[in-house]
């Protein structure tokens, strides 16, 4: 997939003929013109991605839309806004079929346990290869033991997990998997500008949170893209209860995406020094948010009248966030290009793919399960 992103504000995406053309206001003399930046040809782009105040002439929606070129919107720093689409995919078997297998227990526990236990099995990747990084004599014993303590706990869990009945059995498990490696994902950090203690988010508190998150929303958008192609309703999951507004397929389905793309590429851009602490934000307040078309956080509040402590630390929460600067921001994206053009062995077909080839096959696959073409799903696994 050939991702174009506008991260550059106040400019405007037109075309001329076939080609996309990225603007800005320039200056000639008295007069005001539009200078162009950049031009990309449109066979060559398949998504794009517009942060924050970037214009789209009429032309140019008329465009994506003839062309079925997905188009997200997103605030500044990163946070998702919503997408321009053209007319919904036409399997409604498909569909049918979806809604009503989800709803057999049978394949619900089967389809979340398989979720889950590859996200735990590749977290527990994540946690023994920087295990292996760790110097030989490495001189904080503490750091070894405790990644030695949360990859023997994931193990253990991922024996649990194929005993559990229930899909609130199996979000159990995955919890006590997600608190063991967060607390020990600071131990992979191996750069000493960056610290992490526990994961936060909405919004993140720290760098190391703030592109953990900005990674998981590029993995959303780009796997709810796959799953309207192929057919499938990216609102109606099994693992992530359905909910008003919840992408609940598409959060099932980056589960065990999450520590091969996302963390993977994170401690790498740390540990080789590729960003900076000078490459993140800090905004303290309302009107900064707003500032940034963080519209969403700004105007979060409590609950009228509620005294409960998770309303009071959520506001105080949404006063206090850390993004990714524009630096960071192209760094990030830069990277996270390369890492889907990464190639791993795919078992199912025996073959080398790209990670974006295997997220591609992975949503393939689901669909053969719901139709009935298959009898179970296989998570992907790094080895």
């Amino acid at each position: 997939m050939a991702t174009l992103a506008l991260m550059e504000q106040g400019t405007a995406l037109g075309i001329e003929g076939e080609i996309f053309s990225i603007e800005r206001e320039g200056q000639a003399g008295d007069e005001r013109r539009r200078v162009v930046i950049q031009q990309v040809r449109m066979a060559e782009v398949d998504e794009v991605l517009v942060f924050g105040n970037i214009a789209l002439t009429p032309a140019a929606v008329a465009a994506l839309l003839q062309r079925g070129i997905d188009t997200v919107f997103l605030t500044a720093h990163g946070r998702y806004r919503g997408r321009l689409t053209g007319k919904p995919g036409r399997n409604v078997h498909l569909r049918l079929a979806q809604f009503d297998r989800l709803r057999d227990p049978t394949v619900a526990v089967s389809l979340a346990r398989s979720l889950v236990g590859g996200k735990i099995a590749n977290q527990r990747y994540i946690l023994l290869r920087a295990q292996r990084e760790q110097k030989p004599v490495c001189p904080d014993r503490g750091r070894r033991e405790d990644l030695a303590e949360a990859i023997a706990g994931l193990r253990r869990l991922l024996e649990v997990l194929e005993t559990a009945e229930t899909v609130d059995g199996v979000r159990g498990i995955e919890g006590q998997a997600a608190a063991l490696y967060f607390g020990a994902f600071g131990k992979c950090i191996r750069n000493p500008a960056f610290t992490f203690e526990k994961r936060t988010r909405r919004p993140p508190r720290d760098p190391v949170n703030a592109m953990l998150s900005f990674g998981y929303t590029l993995l959303g958008m780009a796997m709810e893209s796959l799953t309207l192609r192929v057919g499938l309703d990216p609102m109606v999951g099994v693992f992530h209860t359905p909910e008003y507004g919840r992408p609940s397929l598409m959060l099932d389905l980056i589960e065990e995406f999450r520590p091969v793309i996302v963390d993977t590429l994170v401690l790498r851009l740390l540990n080789r020094r590729e960003v900076a602490p000078e490459d993140f934000e800090e905004l303290h307040d309302d009107a900064e948010l707003a500032t940034v078309g963080d519209e969403e956080l700004a105007q979060a509040q409590p609950a009228e009248g509620s005294e409960s402590a998770d309303k009071q630390a959520c506001l105080l929460e949404h006063r206090h966030a850390v993004w990714l600067g524009p630096t960071g921001r192209r760094v990030f994206f830069r990277a996270w290009g390369r890492r889907l053009r990464e190639t791993h062995f795919y078992p199912l077909r025996r073959q080398t793919l790209t990670l974006e080839e295997i997220m591609q096959q992975q949503v393939y696959q689901l669909a053969r399960l719901l139709s009935g073409e298959a009898a179970a799903y296989q998570a992907f696994t790094v080895r």
